[in-house]
């Protein structure tokens, strides 16, 4: 095990367990090694925890890191491009591969040409020619720009197709086969215009550069009303396609960046999408995207009802926030009851609201609220709203199957409970569970607080005339027991008043 820095271990500490990129630098500032982690805290650990099973070449580098930034992205293929991004633009020392252009895909348009052809190239030859990328696997693009062709078909055949003396003058005028398929217009026989031919490429660039969003609702709308007629096989292909759709946007482009804001800015980007994905994932609920838009998320912890404690995490804009987190200790049960355990937490957090508290992260109600649990804790948060009066919209997220759960109200009268499922590699999916695994990770965090603290005073349970308050006040005064044992008289008479009790502390101790 090697042992990093102090300065380093603080910045380690707060990397989360997300999917992103890592950047190790030496003390001159310069980049050793790009990585990418599906879990970023685990990875970056791992090269410390177990350095003496790492190959040589990477044992030298650890021993030269002396600062990290991290960038998370919103899954393991975004992270995949983005780190592509990066080891490009800094060629690390200690990256061996993908230092060139051999991994990238551009989209190719040739809008110059009368009838403008896509097509998908390695290189970027022609300079007259619209590019969208770089990508680093051509798979998904292809399936994407099927998609788009069946929507807007265009040709990707080499015939030389010019518009002259107002006539269509072609190398070959027999339709070929995407014609019968539907995928292209046939603009070599003159089926379609030069201006009818050219909005088609024209939305189809749009939709790179811009204008995803209504053709992605289309298809879930598509998707939606096959899955509804029991058409499976058939939803699961749109599902597919949107999967697909997904990964074609989440191309970061900072192959021309000169500074780090641009890597923030991306990721700014990053999560404003998510969250709008998300959103729209339950647009039953008429959640409108704004900037600063809040989300609070609550988990329990506990062992067989000891301990108890709540958590709250703030996420604004889909990023953590967390200057807004807060904890509770549960009051009103001993038994593992994760219902009531909710009911109390969210009771709570109304009343500090209705009191008017001047904690910000009390005094202004999110947008959304996330329970972590299914129908069960999520009727007993929408319980806490009837108790105090006060509405949020609320979901419920099961981890089991990653099932959202929420009931909309009308006139007044609550219907059925509504459920979903997200979209496979949605960003939508990852950013809750990020903000769902974060609110596990705070609530953890804070139990195993308490119970550290229980165990110290047990040990001072033996000494009469220490009773539960004197003991907090001598954990909270000295820390632990052995500085307790190093205390002198005259400072444990501070906390303990009496001399004869500080003398039966020094003698058990």
């Amino acid at each position: 095990m090697f042992k990093p820095s102090k300065a380093l271990e603080e910045q380690i500490a707060k990397i989360p367990s997300s999917p992103g990129c890592y950047i190790y630098r030496n003390s001159s500032g310069i980049v050793l090694y790009v990585g990418t982690a599906i879990n970023l805290l685990k990875r970056v650990k791992s090269y410390f925890q177990r350095f003496d099973d790492l190959e040589l070449r990477k044992k030298q580098m650890v021993k030269q890191i002396n600062s990290m930034e991290y960038i998370v992205a919103d899954n393991a293929t975004e992270a995949f491009v983005l780190e592509t991004n990066l080891i490009r633009k800094y060629k690390p020392k200690y990256n061996v591969d993908k230092k060139d252009d051999k991994n990238y895909s551009w989209v190719m348009i040739d809008e110059k040409s009368d009838f403008p052809r896509i097509t998908i190239v390695r290189d970027r030859k022609n300079k007259k020619a619209f590019y969208q990328g770089p990508y680093a696997k051509q798979f998904p693009i292809r399936n994407t720009l099927e998609s788009l062709r069946k929507l807007f078909p265009y040709r990707s055949c080499a015939r030389v197709i010019e518009y002259r003396d107002k006539k269509v003058h072609s190398s070959d005028t027999e339709p070929c086969l995407y014609w019968h398929l539907g995928l292209c217009d046939a603009p070599c026989t003159g089926k379609v215009s030069g201006k009818e031919y050219k909005k088609n490429i024209w939305r189809i660039k749009s939709f790179f550069s811009e204008n995803r969003k209504d053709m992605v609702g289309a298809l879930k709308e598509e998707m939606f009303e096959l899955s509804g007629r029991g058409d499976f096989e058939k939803a699961a292909k749109i599902r597919d396609k949107i999967a697909d759709l997904t990964y074609l946007k989440t191309r970061v482009d900072i192959e021309e960046s000169t500074d780090e804001f641009k890597f923030r800015k991306a990721k700014i980007n990053l999560h404003n999408r998510a969250l709008e994905d998300f959103l729209d994932t339950i647009k039953e609920l008429n959640l409108k995207n704004r900037d600063g838009f809040k989300i609070e998320c609550y988990d329990i912890s506990n062992i067989q009802g000891a301990y108890s404690v709540g958590s709250m995490v703030v996420f604004v804009n889909g990023q953590p926030d967390k200057s807004k987190y807060r904890k509770f200790r549960i009051k009103n049960t001993s038994t593992p009851d994760d219902f009531l355990m909710h009911n109390e937490v969210q009771v709570r957090r109304f009343k500090k609201y209705l009191s008017k508290s001047e904690d910000d992260s009390f005094g202004v109600l999110p947008d959304l609220i996330i329970i972590d649990g299914g129908k069960g804790q999520l009727t007993s948060a929408l319980r806490a709203q009837k108790e105090t009066g006060v509405t949020v919209p609320v979901i419920g997220l099961a981890k089991r199957n990653e099932e959202i759960f929420f009931v909309k109200e009308q006139n007044g009268k609550t219907n059925e409970f509504i459920n979903k499922r997200f979209i496979r590699n949605s960003q939508a999916k990852y950013l809750v569970q990020r903000i769902r695994d974060e609110s596990h990770r705070f609530a953890i965090t804070y139990h195993k607080k308490l119970r550290e603290i229980e165990s110290k005073l047990s040990v001072l349970d033996d000494i009469p005339g220490i009773g539960r308050i004197i003991k907090f006040k001598l954990i909270k005064a000295f820390g632990n027991v052995d500085n307790i044992m190093k205390a002198t008289d005259s400072e444990l008479q501070q906390i303990v008043k009496n001399k004869a009790t500080v003398k039966k502390i020094k003698d058990m101790l």
